[in-house]
């Protein structure tokens, strides 16, 4: 019996925001354990942000600023941000196949957190992610991107990029949660993304569009990202953009974590 209670108090004890928290760092070192065996996903997670940035820059970029150098200085930097927003599919498609695999059945069997299930997954995919904005980024650097902002200011836009991946990971848990094929997480990705990136500043200055797609800028959180890169990396001080960075990032957290935990719920009859 004292065994028995002695296991059960340390079973509470793990559900504890505390334990929770602990449990999450736990479920992305299992995930990233998986990379010994797979390595071909650090390539996976590159390889998409580097060919979007080489095939902008030197095929689009001159017409659009006259010359690819200048397009690489302006919009190098918020391209890969791109790139890796997009690569994020990644989390839905992992948490989908996880339970489509009975990944999810085993572990729920287990004292771990709902929450931490999901926020490993996420966790694993964002160190997967910093190991990409590392390669593209170093790739931009040897093609001639400089930043001014200097080292404090490429480890701010890398920060502020990073946490937007982040809060933007569980719009696609929530896909990889609900979704009946991969195929429809990828739709939802594309339908996210395209509309998101061609009415932002990622490619060129807010001025140069039309009236009404200027307004959509002004209010996308991709503006707002791509805002707060080039503050950073321009040396410049960060201001509104930064904050409504920070806003969107709070609303999507504040959205769609607990949609996700509800659709885990539902997902597994829990």
């Amino acid at each position: 019996m004292t065994a028995l209670h002695t296991n059960a108090a340390t079973d509470t004890t793990w559900t504890t925001k505390r334990g929770a928290l602990a449990q999450s760092a736990s479920m992305a070192a299992r995930s990233l354990a998986s990379i010994r065996h797979q390595p071909a996903q650090l390539i996976d997670f590159f390889m998409i942000p580097l060919m979007i940035l080489l095939s902008i820059t030197f095929f689009m970029g001159g017409q659009m600023m006259g010359s690819w150098q200048d397009f690489l200085q302006y919009a190098g930097p918020t391209i890969i941000a791109m790139g890796l927003f997009f690569a994020i599919v990644a989390t839905g498609l992992g948490l989908y196949g996880d339970i489509k695999e009975g990944v999810f059945d085993r572990l729920t069997a287990m004292p771990v957190s709902r929450f931490a299930l999901l926020a490993g997954r996420i966790g694993a995919d964002m160190a997967k992610h910093a190991w990409a904005l590392l390669v593209v980024g170093g790739v931009a650097f040897a093609i001639g991107y400089r930043a001014e902002g200097g080292v404090l200011g490429t480890a701010a836009a890398a920060g502020v990029l990073l946490l937007f991946l982040f809060s933007a990971s569980w719009t696609m848990a929530l896909a990889g949660l609900t979704a009946k094929s991969e195929e429809q997480i990828q739709t939802w990705m594309i339908s996210l993304l395209m509309p998101l990136a061609y009415t932002s500043t990622i490619f060129v200055e807010i001025e140069t569009l039309p009236g009404a797609v200027q307004w959509l800028a002004e209010i996308n959180p991709l503006s707002a990202l791509a805002d707060s890169m080039r503050v950073f990396l321009d040396g410049g001080t960060p201001g509104g953009e930064v904050l409504a960075l920070f806003g969107w990032c709070a609303a999507i957290v504040a959205v769609f974590v607990p949609l996700s935990l509800r659709a885990y719920r539902r997902r597994l009859g829990d």
